[in-house]
């Protein structure tokens, strides 16, 4: 034992008044340790942004806080509220999908394995879109169609809700999603869904949009609209508390209107990482052409 170490238990025992205990381990903890510094008004802030965007991440939530209020804030004080107010999302088991076969064979079709999607698009024509549906399955046995749509490369998203599952409403749809980019669409890829044929088909020729098909029973074929469709159900559906109630009427009008304003939000507010952590509409702005049409809130997509 060292001198040291022999005078420090020493003088430590007298200051006791010869206590035994006083010569056990004691905490090496600090004294004085750091706290958040994070005023109410902030804590708030954070708060009720992560209320209202409960899926998006730390990075994603510092960068629409910045653009809200002009002001940094790091991850850490973020991460600090939501594990004071438990903001976490509870998650929920996904629906299963149904697949259907394909009923229509003669003329062969494009596959997508087959192809290269930049093949296709050009400076008059830059988007090849990736499309898809989701069943919804409410109360009472009622069944409700949303039909998604994403870019390719872009990831400027387009979608709307529909009470039937027909080559009629994907028709509709196609069309919606023609004029929302000013007929600047050069392909399309879906599924063998039943309502992606007939009309749909058609209107493919009508327009001169090459549809291109996934493979059969194979969904990471379509793994961009894949991805999109999870992200509607767990930042929209699973959070908007109106939706669902919404698509029990019998006209969809309120419904379509409040997923509009959710893709509002996605295509010029909300950070992709694989855009940089740019929003889409920022993104193409930056990137690519100019000019491609808004979807502007006055704008009634019904």
């Amino acid at each position: 034992m060292s001198r040291k170490t022999l005078y420090k238990w020493l003088s430590r025992y007298e200051k006791s008044c010869k206590q035994l205990s006083s010569l056990e381990d004691v905490s090496k903890a600090p004294l004085r340790r750091r706290t958040v510094q994070l005023s109410f008004t902030e804590e708030m802030q954070i708060k009720h942004l992560r209320e209202q965007y409960i899926r998006l991440s730390k990075t994603k939530l510092q960068i629409l806080y910045r653009r809200k209020y002009d002001v940094f804030m790091s991850q850490h004080h973020i991460q600090y509220v939501i594990e004071k107010h438990n903001l976490y999302y509870d998650p929920t088991a996904a629906k299963r999908r149904s697949l259907k076969r394909d009923r229509h064979r003669g003329a062969k079709k494009i596959r997508i394995n087959e192809v290269n999607p930049h093949d296709y698009v050009s400076p008059t024509k830059p988007f090849f879109f990736c499309t898809d549906t989701i069943v919804l399955y409410l109360p009472y046995g009622i069944k409700r169609y949303v039909l998604t749509a994403i870019e390719y490369e872009k990831k400027i998203a387009y979608a709307r809700c529909y009470t039937n599952k027909s080559s009629l409403s994907a028709f509709d749809f196609l069309m919606r999603l023609n004029m929302f980019v000013e007929g600047q669409i050069a392909a399309i890829l879906s599924d063998n869904g039943s309502e992606f044929l007939k009309y749909f088909d058609e209107a493919c020729k009508r327009l001169k949009i090459t549809h291109i098909y996934s493979r059969v029973n194979t969904p990471k074929d379509n793994s961009i609209d894949e991805r999109f469709n999870r992200t509607v159900q767990e930042e929209f559906m699973q959070v908007d508390e109106y939706f669902e109630p919404l698509l029990t009427r019998s006209t969809l009008i309120e419904a379509n209107q409040r997923l509009t304003d959710w893709l509002i939000f996605y295509n010029f507010e909300r950070p992709h990482q694989t855009l940089k952590y740019m929003s889409p509409m920022q993104w193409y702005n930056h990137y690519q052409l100019k000019g491609v049409s808004p979807m502007s809130p006055s704008i009634t997509l019904i």
